[in-house]
């Protein structure tokens, strides 16, 4: 009788024997720059002139909340910017020397 274990039998490469391939998505991020791959000039027109109706349709509804926000208050509605950052060195930084 044989001892040890059968040789087994040679299989052939295939996607289920491979396993080190993941999925498209759980592959992460990939580095280098995305290139749009090319189009009729028609429907990259049309894309164009969707991106910008979704552009403008969202626009007009951030100003129309804003307007209907500031209607009900007594005092007018601005936004306003944050203040630029101090260019001189910030007060009481400095380190206290020993001596």
């Amino acid at each position: 009788m044989a001892q040890g274990r059968p040789k087994a039998a040679a299989k052939r490469p295939g996607r289920a024997a491979a396993g080190g391939t993941p999925a498209r998505g759980a592959r992460g991020p990939r580095k280098g720059g995305r290139t749009i791959a090319p189009k009729k000039l028609r429907v990259i027109q049309q894309q164009k002139l969707k991106k910008r109706l979704e552009v403008g349709i969202r626009m007009k509804i951030e100003r129309e909340a804003v307007q209907r926000a500031g209607a009900g208050l007594p005092k007018k509605l601005a936004v306003i910017a944050a203040p630029p950052p101090a260019a001189g060195p910030a007060k009481g930084k400095t380190k206290k020397r020993r001596g």
